[in-house]
């Protein structure tokens, strides 16, 4: 198996256990512990923190469509593995990696597998149908089954008041407060606003249909990547959506710091 792919494999943060590691560093533990206070463990954070979406061999660059067109991925990924006939690259290897463990936690954890670490009660066919499903091309998914039954379901509504951007992120107000808790880390948000240039600050939900990610500020304030011009607007019109995605209070899959 090709160095980058092993690596890639990995798909920790850390890889505090990694024998490479354990051989150079003399490490063999999964945590590491600063006297009683500090505790970091090897846990994985997903490179897309909203969605549920497929992020292995989904062709979502124009260019991988072509690529399929010449025949360049391999029917069997083990065909290209440690041969020359195929390089598939290791950053399709692990988004493949990051797909297939979201698709196990959707299929195995209760209800809608938000910020729960509890298995849900149901028969095998039925987890391996909502596997399954979540992995199938846009075209062909159950939709009234999860993930995509519930998934990008909006929590709550808020009004934005005043927005800015600045070296690319923006940063938003709103009146009443937002209700969005630093309990969680998992929320994120779709905005709507309706009138000339705050059209720019809007979130595409043909390309994150369950929102961006965001940091909360404070109780009326908020924070997300938007890239544009430096701009500030008052007197909005329009509404932000308020979703959940993958967080750590979710299903202890973010880096872990106490």
């Amino acid at each position: 198996m090709r160095t980058a792919y092993e690596l890639a494999g990995k798909y920790l943060n850390l890889s505090l256990s990694d024998k490479y590691i354990r051989e150079t560093e003399g490490s063999n533990k999964d945590v590491v512990s600063v006297g009683s206070s500090i505790v970091i463990h090897d846990i994985y954070n997903y490179a897309d923190r909203m969605s549920a979406e497929p992020t292995g061999y989904q062709f979502e660059h124009p260019d991988e469509k072509w690529m399929n067109v010449v025949g360049f991925y391999p029917d069997d990924v083990s065909v290209g593995i440690g041969t020359t006939g195929y390089f598939v690259g290791y950053k399709t290897f692990q988004r493949a990696i990051e797909t297939t463990s979201k698709a196990m936690l959707l299929s195995l954890l209760d209800g809608d597998s938000k910020r729960t670490t509890t298995v849900g009660v149901g028969s095998t066919r039925a987890k391996l149908d909502i596997f399954f499903n979540t992995l199938k091309y846009k075209g062909s998914r159950d939709t009234t089954i999860r993930p995509w039954s519930n998934w990008n379901d909006s929590v709550g509504i808020c009004t934005p008041t005043s927005i800015s951007r600045n070296d690319n992120v923006a940063i938003v107000t709103t009146t009443p407060a937002h209700g969005m808790t630093t309990s969680y880390d998992d929320w994120g948000v779709v905005m709507n606003l309706n009138t000339g240039i705050a059209t720019s600050f809007n979130i595409s939900t043909t390309r994150h249909p369950n929102g961006v990610p965001v940091k909360i500020i404070d109780a009326n304030t908020f924070s997300y990547r938007n890239s544009g011009l430096n701009t500030s607007i008052t007197g909005l019109s329009g509404t932000a959506s308020i979703q959940v995605g993958w967080g750590g209070t979710s299903n202890n899959l973010h880096l872990y710091v106490y």
